[in-house]
């Protein structure tokens, strides 16, 4: 008579859950100190531009102040990707929020005594460029440093959920501090989000630290930089989200920022309130995307993935163009939003796991310029198109997303990508 064999019953998996990332010290500390430097942002960007319209009354004085703050974030994002490779996420983070909440404190003095001057508000606005470029490559390479490889989705969900919400809540709320207590008091209050955010930063446990100090084989700064470019070129996979990323975002980023608006007024006669829905609702959408992946682990079979949402956003942004009423455009862009918050967690958690340690910083860089570093000329080529018709616009941009879906899924090679 043969033994008996007896096998240990085999545990239930357990189903994602986005909040169990909170488990970790070093994801709190990261979580509350992003997140109070999201508010801060919103806070000074509803202060800011009521100063310059206080001082001016110019909405071309408001756009050559945004402009000053947007170029040297686009010029620099590469320098602050290396900057956190060669030193570290977190003492990049640290320098940054330290800076602004130096440089904000002063303009708030400046605000509450009556002394400022529009020169002070440009050098402000230039600074806070040159910080963002900075912090925003060190915030994307520090969560692999602090929660596990296979926690990245979770903190990455719960991470783009708290930026959907400080979009929609920190005008909010820097609207209210500048109408109840003066715009002073709002730049008081950024930099009081900044201070508190810095302290939490610089809590993060031991662990979540990288060594500063190493000897760098790829030579000075530049050296670095060029690097960085090369390792993410030769990646196949890194490559090919990298152009999916230029093209969606160069389309979206055109229909939406310069298409949307003269759609609500011109074709749906929705007004602002109209365009305000819209928005909110591309921003509801995104949420549920982005807490949907936190709770769904993500797909084996990641090229495929990238196929499935250009076709995804394709379809959706193609489309939004195409009615003449404000509900359905609005559930079309939440349908369209959803991808976002799905590819915004998934994508990213991917480009982490994938990406040398050494790296992370250069290529999160990578990844933003691909996303925003393109968007000043796709605001100057939309702009004739919508007012041509804003519908072409809208049919444009998904033809050109789903002409990158067409393409990824053409090659075997992006097919198999894991």
């Amino acid at each position: 008579m043969g033994d008996v064999v007896t096998t240990a019953p085999i545990a239930p998996t357990r189903k994602p859950r986005p909040w169990t990332v909170f488990s970790s010290a070093s994801f709190r500390n990261l979580w509350v100190g992003t997140t109070l430097s999201l508010f801060g942002d919103f806070f000074s960007y509803v202060a800011m531009a009521w100063l310059v319209l206080q001082l001016t009354g110019s909405g071309l004085a408001l756009g050559s102040v945004l402009v000053a703050q947007a170029l040297p974030r686009a010029v620099l994002m590469a320098v602050g990707g290396a900057l956190a490779d060669r030193l570290s996420p977190q003492l990049t983070m640290l320098g940054s929020m330290g800076l602004r909440a130096v440089v904000v404190a002063a303009l708030a003095v400046l605000v509450l005594t009556g002394r400022v001057q529009m020169w002070e508000v440009y050098l402000v606005a230039v600074v806070f460029g040159v910080v963002d470029a900075f912090f925003m490559p060190a915030r994307m390479s520090m969560l692999p440093k602090v929660v596990a490889d296979q926690e990245l989705e979770r903190g990455n969900a719960v991470l783009n959920v708290t930026a959907q919400l400080s979009v929609i809540l920190g005008p909010v709320l820097g609207g209210l501090v500048v109408a109840g207590l003066g715009i002073g008091w709002a730049f008081a209050g950024d930099a009081a989000c900044f201070v508190i955010g810095f302290l939490f930063i610089l809590w993060l446990p031991a662990a979540g630290r990288v060594a500063a100090g190493k000897a760098h084989p790829d030579g000075g700064l530049g050296g670095q930089i060029a690097a960085g470019f090369r390792y993410a070129w030769a990646d196949t996979g890194i490559r090919v989200t990298l152009i999916a990323i230029a093209v969606i975002d160069f389309a979206a980023n055109g229909a939406l920022g310069v298409g949307l608006p003269t759609l609500a007024h011109a074709q749906l006669g929705a007004g602002a309130a109209g365009f305000g829905i819209l928005l909110g609702a591309w921003g509801v959408g995104a949420t549920v995307g982005a807490v949907g992946a936190g709770f769904v682990p993500p797909p084996k079979q990641f090229g495929w993935m990238i196929v499935a949402l250009c076709g995804w956003q394709g379809v959706g942004i193609g489309a939004i163009g195409l009615f003449p009423s404000l509900v359905p455009a609005a559930l079309l862009m939440a349908f369209s939003g959803v991808g976002s918050g799905v590819v915004n967690t998934y994508g990213i958690s991917w480009l982490q796991r994938r990406t040398d340690p050494a790296m992370q910083g250069r290529v999160m860089s990578i990844v933003m310029l691909a996303s925003v570093g393109l968007t000043p000329l796709a605001y100057a080529v939309s702009g004739p198109i919508a007012d041509f018709n804003p519908a072409l616009l809208f049919l444009i941009a998904g033809g050109m997303i789903l002409l990158c879906a067409a393409g990824t899924g053409a090659s075997r090679t992006v097919r198999m990508l894991r």
